[in-house]
């Protein structure tokens, strides 16, 4: 009987991992304790990463992947979806097994509910990168985004002003959401269908008609990603939100946005008659996102808002490789976009596991006063650098490589020119942890 019972969850995986997340969100808000709510959201998050790693498997393996439902929300698990399932499952594991760790002082009463919103927003972000068309797509974005703003307005116990950071999210995400109905809306009536998977062999009677509505949905994804210069909710809610809210948005729902931007995108490039104009749309926006969060991520004095732009201008990298339209481009966005997501983790959750407050001159000796901390924070500046063995340096080369491969060499050249900007504000970081003398105890910085 349980070999029957493991064939049937293996048959069933990716609906596994999509339907845990929700299921251990209902269980832990019901039991309402934290304690026993973080081990109900690491058991569902870790078990969930099984049977996204298990499907993402079969995928890889060149195995059937079935369609999931075919009733009721439209599911369909394709190679892309099986990868970007698994990294969010992967992600969320992470922030669930070290979740309490974050919580301080004042902020444990808000301890008892972030496990669920945490995996109500995995298992929302988990269900739009599997939808098969742009209902179901929208209902699982919407979920992710209000528990994003949940756990944002959960963080008061470190700083009122993460209220100020769920109000700005709040509503620009109503208008973000306002853009993709509005997208939605006008592409189903030049595709003459929903199906993300169909565009491509769709006959268009009105291209520009279609253009324009999957324009406004991919501008409504960049927002809820915090692509610049679309994200003047990013720097209330990554400065004022505490560690693990800003962990969540950032390191899962970045992700998640990005891969549900991807999905769409490679669908549209793939259609003859509107490929063209998304291509160019998604370069503009590439760039502007690298340009102006290199820029805000130069002059940021927040360690956390450094994340946020730093992010961005990451973020800029994987719109650029998805623009290209090619199967280099899809790795190389793939690759940068998990980067991202280490990135924001490893600068966040190293600088509030070591006790120091946000201010950039908190990392001043921290190398020596918690070295541990220190190599966690100067793996993540490496990364934003794209220096060599990091995963975003093996994202830039692959992007570097795809555009010299379709004539893009501004597209080459704008990478290059992101990792000689994030070599400085990178490299600012690592400085302070390792060359400048300590202002303050981690005691001082803590209190």
């Amino acid at each position: 009987m349980i070999q029957s019972y493991l064939e049937l969850a293996h048959t069933h995986a990716a609906l596994l991992a999509l339907s845990l997340p929700f299921m251990g969100a209902a269980l832990a808000a019901v039991i309402g304790h934290a304690r026993i709510g973080w081990i109900v959201a690491v058991v569902a998050s870790v078990a969930a990463t099984v049977a996204a790693g298990d499907h993402w498997a079969r995928a890889l393996s060149g195995g059937a992947i079935p369609f999931i439902v075919h009733e009721g929300l439209s599911l369909d698990a394709d190679g892309l979806g099986a990868f970007a399932q698994g990294v969010i499952a992967s992600a969320t594991a992470v922030a669930a097994c070290c979740g309490l760790a974050f919580y301080r002082g004042d902020e444990r009463a808000a301890s008892a509910f972030s496990p669920s919103l945490l995996l109500t927003l995995s298992g929302g972000w988990s269900g739009a990168v599997l939808a098969s068309d742009f209902t179901t797509l929208f209902g699982f974005v919407e979920v992710a985004w209000l528990s994003s703003v949940g756990l944002t307005a959960l963080s008061t116990g470190r700083s009122r002003g993460a209220i100020n950071g769920a109000l700005r999210m709040a509503a620009l995400g109503g208008v973000a959401a306002a853009l993709f109905l509005l997208g939605m809306a006008l592409a189903e009536r030049a595709l003459g269908s929903a199906t993300i998977a169909t565009i491509a062999g769709q006959r268009i009677v009105a291209p520009t008609m279609a253009a324009a509505g999957l324009t406004l949905m991919l501008a409504a994804l960049a927002c809820k990603a915090g692509l610049a210069p679309m994200n003047a909710w990013t720097a209330a809610t990554y400065g004022k939100a505490n560690a693990f809210a800003t962990l969540a948005v950032g390191g899962i729902g970045a992700g998640g946005a990005l891969f549900a931007l991807t999905r769409i995108a490679t669908a549209g490039l793939a259609a003859p008659a509107i490929g063209a104009g998304i291509g160019l749309g998604l370069s503009v926006l590439g760039v502007a996102s690298a340009v102006f969060g290199s820029m805000q991520a130069i002059g940021a004095g927040n360690i956390w808002r450094l994340a946020a732009y730093s992010a961005a201008a990451q973020m800029g990298c994987v719109v650029l490789a998805v623009a290209l339209g090619s199967q280099a481009g899809l790795e190389a966005a793939l690759i940068q976009t998990i980067a991202v997501s280490a990135s924001v983790y490893a600068l966040v959750g190293g600088a509030a596991l070591s006790g120091i407050d946000a201010r950039m001159t908190s990392l001043d000796g921290l190398g020596r006063r918690a070295p541990f901390a220190g190599i966690v924070m100067t793996a993540g500046a490496l990364s934003l650098m794209g220096a060599p063995l990091t995963l975003s340096f093996l994202g830039r080369w692959r992007l570097v490589e795809a555009a010299l491969g379709i004539g893009w060499w501004w597209a080459a050249a704008a990478a290059i020119v992101l990792s000689l900007a994030g070599s400085y504000y990178g490299g600012r970081v690592i400085e302070r942890i390792y060359f400048r003398h300590a202002t303050q105890s981690l005691t001082e910085a803590a209190s």
